[in-house]
């Protein structure tokens, strides 16, 4: 068979499960690299993600945020109440539905956000290094 021929083959189960079992692979050592990082600034990696989510969204409020960050409502209450105790978010009640609440950073999360970016940078560079 010829090279072309061979890899327009479909793609097999077999090949799909490794491919899953790659990217479930690669996401466990992204989260344990910025674990490792972020033990510095007293932050796991999805407390960190959560401030960051928390700048670039417009009225970020919890349920937004639980899809973005792979989430359940749950987990998400117990994120924010880490954080909040932390005095990094707050809550607040959404000035266009007071029925929800939105998650405003606080002055301490604010002074931590430019050192959290070139964190998730490094460790994304040292991770994906061999993609490249």
């Amino acid at each position: 068979m010829t090279q072309v021929a061979e890899r327009s083959k479909p793609v097999g189960a077999r090949e799909e499960q490794q491919v899953s079992a790659l990217v479930f692979h690669l996401g466990r050592e992204l989260r344990t690299a910025l674990d490792r990082r972020l033990t510095s600034h007293g932050l796991t990696s999805q407390q960190a993600a959560l401030i960051l989510l928390s700048r670039l969204l417009h009225e970020p409020n919890p349920n937004k945020m639980a899809e973005r960050l792979g989430t359940d409502t749950a987990g998400m209450t117990r994120l924010i109440d880490r954080l909040e105790k932390k005095g990094l978010i707050f809550r607040k009640t959404s000035p266009e539905d007071r029925r929800s609440i939105v998650i405003v950073l606080g002055p301490k999360s604010k002074h931590m956000l430019p050192r959290l970016i070139p964190e998730f940078r490094h460790v994304e560079d040292s991770v994906l290094d061999g993609f490249r």
